[in-house]
């Protein structure tokens, strides 16, 4: 009982610890909870209408009925606002954040879809209330700032073992579906932000205690392998993006003459690495080992014809994937052996033949009769899964996720098919973004009406995406100049560049990671489209900006 005392006692509950908490709250379900991201918000609302009113609470209070006390803590909430909102309208840089949300209800007064308006509005909800509370509300102390970071760190680790348990306990054929929580991209984004939230502790040795260092060390790596395990080409990028500018960084500022030496050799060395690595695979994806088709054999053992064709499929892995082709034998013996039909789609939509070939070609299988007959059961369920290289079966092979890639760009190449990528497909968004850009680029379609602009595109564009893929834009500095036109673009770029310039922030080292993460991930999604992506974006931001105390962490501490 006496442990439960002292635990007890170290709980404050003066409104400044119960913000604190709450911000802990929201911290820790960016990563693990939308629920509690939305009850977080909700709370941190509450205690910042009613923080302050003990100034004004008039003697006797605790004796007045409970009526009475309600009317009186309404009454002082009233007292109590004005004052806040004219600390926010005092803050240029916080009015500039603030309007990012403004932009977004003035495009509801020209949007025809006012439904959808309004659960846009909804959903960037935090652009709205995270500036204006952490704007008008004591900074966090060093300590718990740190205290809060570290909580964040926490809870996207407890999200990486939640996806390591599914891994291990059910059949994955997507590392998408590892996120269990939020989207896999919003998920790469909150570990990018850990590992480099890590390193700064590391360097800057804020724990005491030399095991501290070890576990974060350990921590850190274990996100950089998580990235792998869950082939996020954002995460890894964005990642090895910000270590190079770090690395620049230390090159120009380390006192050492060696120390500058060594990290340069390192970042020569790992730029290298990858530019070697790349060449190799692209080579593998663009050359093939040349072949006299005279010598090929021209028949299958049950003396059908095949067709040497090395035009049509393609090179996958340095080898023509259309030798050695009988399409006869394999449609006779694929419908045998499922239910899908050889002249169908699989259960992606893609043309199934297409896909049974390629993963004849990655097992080393002819296409033939044989071929088909060698497959076990389970290899004929993932190419009805629309598997087509055996090798995307395997866990932790970033390289399958690149030749992926590599495979959707030649056929977008040869066909105009973007549907087997979905780096592909983005080429399509953003090609289908900028014809209704050239419709509509002086004032944007609106809040509300992106879902309705896109599907129009789409059809007068006549897109060969497949009506499941036919998506938004894909990019955020895209779908604002869709909604807002060319001078929503611009202030769009200003909230985001100005406030951090009027405080100084460009020489923070949590805020230039963070500000990289969001701008790099911006390039490739639609981040706040989401609540996950809008939470994180306007609570880290605004945090960044206003949240701590002027002599908390940063460069400058």
């Amino acid at each position: 009982m006496a442990g439960l005392s002292k635990i007890t006692m170290k709980i404050n509950t003066d409104a400044s610890s119960l913000m604190f908490y709450t911000l802990v709250l929201l911290a820790i379900s960016i990563p693990l909870s939308e629920f509690g991201m939305s009850i977080s918000q909700f709370i941190l609302l509450g205690i910042w209408i009613f923080q302050g009113n003990d100034a004004y609470m008039p003697q006797g209070f605790e004796k007045k009925s409970r009526l009475h006390r309600f009317f009186i803590t309404i009454r002082n909430a009233a007292m109590t606002l004005p004052g806040k909102f004219r600390m926010l309208f005092n803050n240029p840089a916080a009015m500039v954040v603030v309007s990012l949300y403004l932009l977004h209800v003035a495009g509801t007064l020209y949007s025809s879809d006012l439904d959808y308006a309004l659960k846009d509005l909804r959903i960037k909800l935090p652009l709205l209330s995270l500036p204006v509370i952490l704007a008008t509300t004591q900074g966090l102390s060093g300590g718990r700032f740190r205290r809060l970071m570290t909580f964040f760190t926490l809870a996207v680790f407890t999200g990486t073992l939640a996806s390591i348990y599914v891994l291990l306990t059910k059949n994955v054929s997507d590392p998408r579906e590892l996120s269990i929580f939020i989207s896999h991209i919003r998920f790469s984004l909150t570990i990018c932000f850990a590992i480099f939230i890590l390193i700064y502790f590391l360097i800057r040795k804020k724990f005491k205690y030399k095991v501290y260092r070890y576990i974060i060390a350990a921590g850190i790596l274990w996100f950089l392998l998580f990235l792998f395990i869950l082939e996020s080409i954002t995460g890894i990028f964005i990642t090895g993006l910000l270590t190079l500018i770090f690395l620049g960084y230390y090159i120009f500022t380390a006192r050492g003459q060696l120390l500058r030496l060594s990290v340069a050799v390192l970042g020569i060395l790992l730029t290298v690495a990858s530019v070697y690595y790349f060449r190799s695979f692209v080579k593998d994806f663009t050359s093939a080992s040349p072949v006299d088709i005279s010598t090929l054999d021209k028949y299958t053992e049950f003396g059908t014809p095949y067709i040497h064709d090395t035009c049509a499929y393609g090179i996958e892995n340095g080898q023509y994937v259309g030798l050695f082709l009988c399409p006869t034998e394999l449609r006779h013996e694929w419908n045998k052996r499922s239910k899908l039909s050889y002249d169908g789609a699989d259960k992606k939509g893609h043309e199934l033949n297409y896909t049974l070939i390629r993963f004849l070609h990655s097992k080393g299988y002819r296409k033939d009769a044989r071929g088909v007959r060698k497959l076990t059961d389970a290899e004929i369920r993932h190419i009805e899964n629309g598997v087509a290289n055996v090798d995307y079966l395997e866990k932790f092979n970033l390289r399958s996720r690149f030749e992926q890639i590599a495979m959707g760009y030649s056929n977008y190449i040869r066909h105009g098919d973007p549907n087997a990528s979905s780096v592909m497909q983005r080429f399509e968004y953003w090609k289908t973004s900028i014809h209704i850009v050239k419709k509509h680029w002086l004032t944007g379609v609106g809040t509300g009406d992106l879902n309705d602009a896109f599907y129009k595109a789409y059809n007068e564009t006549e897109s060969k995406l497949q009506e499941d893929y036919r998506k938004r834009s894909h990019n955020q500095f895209l779908a604002i100049f869709i909604a807002f036109g060319v001078f929503g673009l611009a202030w769009f770029l200003f909230t985001l560049i100005y406030p951090a310039l009027k405080l100084g922030k460009f020489s923070d080292y949590y805020y230039v990671v963070f500000f990289i993460i969001i701008f790099m991930s911006m390039l490739t999604e639609d981040t706040l489209e989401t609540q996950a992506g809008a939470t994180f974006f306007a609570f880290f931001n605004a945090l960044l900006l206003f949240g701590r105390r002027r002599h908390s962490d940063g460069l400058a501490d």
